[in-house]
């Protein structure tokens, strides 16, 4: 590993040291790029890196260390990003420059040594930037499975910084399940993610004249920290395709089944892989035209507000002062310049906190400010309003937000009080000439002799309490270990709770008019609570295994004869379900309860 440290001044300076992984990578690889802080435990802030030879995929993370030996305490921060390469040969890594309390430490620059590996050629680049229509979707066997996973765009052309919504989307016919194998490379994007769907959202489509059914596996927001064409490298995944034959039921049956299966229950299914075509976006530079002096590169729509705890102060006591940046766009990269106020006023380095929303269509987020001020004068205190400036990519614009300034009276400090005067109080004065003290002026408890402990009934209630919470303690002890070491009896112990609890969900969804995943849920409660009162497996079980179970456990005929109609009847009405009223799902959850409710009588 290579290291760089910077030299110490003083004894009670603190170190900046910056490193990577390696430094003789290929042009296909990525390294790790490291800066250490140590010696103080208020951490300054710390650039990225800059390199003409590099760009940052990910990152910062950042890790803290504190240990005490001896009673000696040592501290450590570090903070990392991961560096793809853009051209061959030496390429260096600026030093980074670090400011704490008024003295810069800067490291020295690192070199990695990037050379050439043969891979696959890449389709050449014309420098025009294809259409949507241009870029077919890859299919693998589609003219057997009709399967094919497709990156679509927001936008093809964007600015440098702005924010660019990839969402890889799965088209399929007859799919149970998928697994990702390889996540898509966004070389020269600063990447966020949005929350996984565990269920996603299936959508019926045409495209071709043939009609497929469209889920969104993966959304990113991707913004570009360069410029120039750039390539959002496919993402792989295997398929489990269904194909006529036998067929094991699974988990993702709720939202991968197909609903035109001839023979719902007898099926099987192949793997396939599957992945998405490379897509290619141009980036340009901001403009320069109009660009104001304060731009730090903020990209999006955001506002700023500012708050001060107090208007009236002391002089040398502390105020707070917190400014609040709030939008959408990369809030990674928002950043405050340094505070500019008079030189009585004594600034500390800034708290600051970021805040990131992935919920909803886009990125946004916050980050906050927090300075700590200390007014080394009296007087008048002038902290002057604060302008920020950011590019909205919306109206191709500079735009700027205003946060309000404040006038701080500062008071002198007030001047030592008055010692009082010393001596003795009235009461201590009329005691003085008395020749006797009183120890104790109240009539003492006083108790019959020969009484013990023993004779008191809060004793032995204690001592009863005490022996009826050790066995109760015991007894759910016996009772955990049992549930924890045999999985059976913690499966049997469970299945009714978890079925009530699956029937009452279920009732809200009728209630709410949520009527889509009814009967899935039903038949899943239904069969889950056969299976764990039966000792079956949870998985790869189907109505034949259950008619086996309930035969085996001795229940009524007629009983099992329900069930067998309830599951056929289950099944049919979830590929039918613009077909049932509220009063169908109704019927069907008080005849679910009512067969759980036998059942667990007699299994």
């Amino acid at each position: 590993m290579l290291l760089v440290q910077t030299n110490l001044l003083l004894a009670k300076d603190i170190s900046v040291s910056a490193s990577v992984d390696r430094n003789s990578i290929h042009l296909d690889d990525v390294i790790t790029f490291s800066v250490k802080i140590e010696g103080t435990r208020d951490f300054p802030a710390v650039p990225s890196p800059q390199s003409d030879g590099f760009v940052i995929i990910s990152g910062p993370s950042q890790s803290s260390n504190i240990q005490i030996i001896n009673g000696k305490m040592s501290a450590s921060k570090t903070i990392q990003w991961r560096l793809a390469p853009t051209k061959t040969g030496k390429q260096e890594i600026k030093p980074i420059s670090v400011k704490y309390r008024r003295k810069n430490y800067r490291t020295k620059a690192v070199t990695v040594t990037v050379s050439d590996r043969k891979t696959t050629t890449p389709a050449p680049r014309t420098g025009k930037i294809p259409t949507p229509q241009a870029q077919a979707p890859r299919r693998v066997e589609s003219g057997k499975y009709n399967i094919f996973l497709k990156a679509n765009v927001s936008k093809h052309t964007l600015y440098k910084g702005e924010e660019l919504i990839v969402s890889f989307d799965l088209y399929f016919q007859n799919v149970r399940n998928f697994a990702t194998q390889k996540l898509p490379d966004a070389r020269g994007f600063w990447t966020e993610q949005f929350p996984e769907k565990r269920n996603p959202t299936i959508a019926s489509v045409v495209m071709n004249g043939i009609a497929y059914k469209r889920a969104t596996l993966r959304r990113l927001a991707l913004f570009p920290t360069t410029t120039g064409d750039l390539m959002i490298d496919p993402m792989v995944i295997n398929c489990e395709v269904v194909v006529p034959g036998k067929r094991r039921r699974s988990v993702f049956d709720d939202f991968f089944d197909d609903p035109f299966f001839r023979d719902p229950f007898f099926s099987s299914t192949k793997t396939v892989e599957v992945r998405s075509e490379p897509v290619s976006v141009h980036v340009r530079e901001l403009p320069v035209v109009g660009k104001p002096a304060g731009f730090s590169g903020a990209v999006g729509n955001f506002v700023i507000e500012s708050i001060i705890d107090t208007l009236q102060t002391k002089q040398d006591q502390a105020l707070t002062l917190r400014y609040k940046i709030s939008g959408s766009g990369n809030i990674n990269a928002v950043k405050l310049a340094p505070l500019k106020l008079p030189a009585n006023v004594e600034i500390f380095e800034p708290k600051i906190e970021r805040t990131i929303n992935n919920k909803g269509k886009s990125i946004r987020g916050s980050v906050s400010y927090e300075y700590v001020l200390i007014p080394r004068s009296s007087g008048r205190l002038r902290i002057p309003s604060l302008n920020y400036v950011y590019f909205d990519p919306v109206v191709k614009r500079y735009h700027s937000s205003d946060a309000a300034g404040f006038n701080i009276d500062v008071k002198p400090l007030d001047q030592a009080l008055v010692a009082h005067n010393a001596g003795f109080s009235k009461e201590e004065v009329s005691l003085l000439g008395s020749d006797i003290r009183f120890i104790i002026r109240d009539n003492p408890n006083w108790q019959r002799l020969g009484t013990t402990v023993f004779t008191r009934f809060w004793f032995w209630f204690i001592n009863i309490l005490a022996l009826f919470i050790i066995t109760g303690s015991i007894l759910f002890r016996w009772w955990v270990d049992k549930l924890e070491t045999n999985s059976l009896f913690a499966r049997k112990r469970r299945a009714l709770s978890g079925a009530l609890t699956i029937l009452k969900n279920v009732e809200k969804d009728i209630a709410g008019n949520e009527l889509d995943d009814v009967c899935n849920k039903l038949d899943r409660g239904l069969m889950g609570f056969i299976s764990d009162r039966s000792g079956l497996p949870s998985s790869g079980i189907g109505p034949k295994e259950i008619h086996r179970a309930l035969i085996d456990n001795n229940v009524d005929i007629v009983l099992v004869e329900s069930v067998d109609k309830l599951l056929r009847e289950l099944e049919q009405y979830r590929f039918l379900p613009g077909e049932l009223t509220d009063k169908d799902y109704r019927r069907l959850l008080d005849i679910t309860s009512e067969i759980i409710g036998e059942l667990s009588k007699v299994i």
